[in-house]
């Protein structure tokens, strides 16, 4: 019900602005620009792609805005792929903006496209900066396909990524100066200004002002690390009144650690405990640059955090029976997620992917929960490259699980893992017959 909801008014705020323009160009003083000559038709159509342009950039934000009432609807996984076949999608409205208005008004004047282009420079007022900005999402854009193709660092896309604040300033004083169905209907110049201010609102209380009210009644600090194995480390987080901290197993936090070497990065990190309102766990793989410093950190360390996010949680699954597939570091969420089903009464299978013996994170929490657990809790671990290994060895495919899981059809499934591991699993159980809505994962895409 929620997402029809949003989804609606989605296409309302659409409608919305392509009606205002085609009101506009309809009734031009110059006749109907819609039905009249080439040159008037390049203009509005210009214009059009220069509004959505503006919504769809308005858009991106919001998806990335971490507002709760939208992300806890979606997802925040979903919620970042959203914001990259948007901003992808983007490409040809902002290209289609300047060339269309720029062909118009050079023929109506009677000169080149370049002599356009340095009279629009020249004299039209905020053009320039709506150019630049223009460069910096084009920019920002081609850096997200670079992370996706794991060509440039995350961190070099995550800090270009402020540089689209500088740009939707300037393309708000870009409609503002030169927007001429814009400029010249009061009713629809409010609509942007609420539009804007709404997006500009939700950005500052999400992204700024929720974690530092939670650090402020919360205080976090580094407790203590334990070493889960060779390159996993477990960090334990403290604070005042944890018991009111709003956080589930499975879910993610994106946390920012004050210390020398980490103050200007900012990570997602899953919950890989029940939360018990004393201490926070998040246990991290050392995958890259800054995961590896993890274990230098010092107890006492503040800790500024943002979240919870994520609706990988127990409340997903509506069934008495649950099966849970992880992979690797994959395990963090679903070992949490496991715990608080057991304590519900569930019966959970879990079959644990992983390279060999010595990378299995979490076996003694695991060997204890199983013995805690009456008989609902049974953990199959699954090595593929471990020769001596007595138990299951190979990968998680389908033969695997039908033969470990007979009761396959009665239960919800939890997935998270590598992502070719998950993409391999969510085949294997489609040729399983199993729904794709009883299917819940986390892939730690932000």
């Amino acid at each position: 019900m929620k997402k029809a909801a949003l989804f609606a008014c989605l296409i309302v705020q659409i409608l919305i602005i392509i009606g205002f323009w085609g009101s506009y160009h309809v009734n031009h003083m110059m006749g109907n620009q819609l039905t009249g000559d080439w040159i008037g038709q390049s203009l509005a159509w210009g214009r059009l792609a220069g509004l959505l342009a503006a919504f769809g950039i308005l858009m991106l934000m919001l998806l990335i805005s971490r507002a709760t009432w939208l992300e806890g609807v979606f997802g925040m996984d979903r919620l970042a792929r959203a914001h990259h076949i948007v901003g992808f999608s983007l490409i040809l409205l902002l290209v289609l903006h300047p060339i269309l208005l720029t062909l118009g008004h050079s023929a109506q004047a009677g000169i080149g496209t370049l002599a356009q282009t340095r009279d629009f420079v020249k004299n039209w007022d905020d053009v320039f900066g709506a150019m630049l900005g223009l460069d910096l999402i084009l920019i920002a854009i081609v850096l997200s396909i670079g992370v996706v193709l794991k060509k440039i660092r995350y961190e070099i896309w995550y800090y270009n990524h402020l540089f689209l604040y500088v740009a939707i300033a300037l393309a708000f004083g870009h409609q503002i100066a030169v927007g001429s169905d814009f400029t010249e209907n009061r009713i629809f110049k409010i609509y942007w200004f609420v539009l804007y201010a709404f997006v500009a609102g939700v950005l500052v209380y999400s992204r700024f002002l929720t974690p530092l009210n939670y650090y402020v009644r919360h205080r976090f600090t580094v407790a203590r690390l334990v070493a889960e194995t060779g390159d996993v480390t477990s960090v334990y987080i403290e604070g005042k009144n944890l018991d009111q901290f709003p956080a589930r197993a499975g879910q993610f936090m994106i946390v920012r650690f004050l210390a020398k070497g980490f103050w200007f990065e900012a990570h997602p990190f899953s919950i890989s405990c029940l939360p018990d309102g004393k201490h926070l766990r998040l246990t991290i793989k050392q995958l890259g640059d800054f995961t590896r410093k993890i274990p230098g950190l010092k107890p006492g360390t503040p800790v500024l955090i943002d979240g919870p996010h994520g609706i990988f949680t127990a409340a997903q699954s509506h069934s008495t029976k649950v099966l849970m597939i992880a992979g690797g570091i994959g395990i963090t969420p679903i070992r949490s997620v496991a715990e608080e089903l057991v304590f519900a009464g569930r019966d959970v299978i879990l079959i644990y992917g992983n390279r060999d013996a010595h990378s299995l994170a979490f076996k003694a929490e695991l060997d204890a929960l199983t013995a805690k657990s009456g008989g609902r809790l049974k953990v199959i671990p699954v090595m593929n490259d471990d020769p001596a290994w007595p138990g299951e060895k190979g990968r998680v495919d389908r033969q695997r699980i039908a033969r470990l899981v007979p009761d396959l059809a009665e239960r919800d499934v939890f997935l998270c893992g590598p992502p070719v591991m998950m993409k391999s699993a969510r085949k294997s159980l489609s040729e399983l017959n199993v729904p794709s809505s009883r299917i819940h994962d986390e892939r730690f895409a932000l």
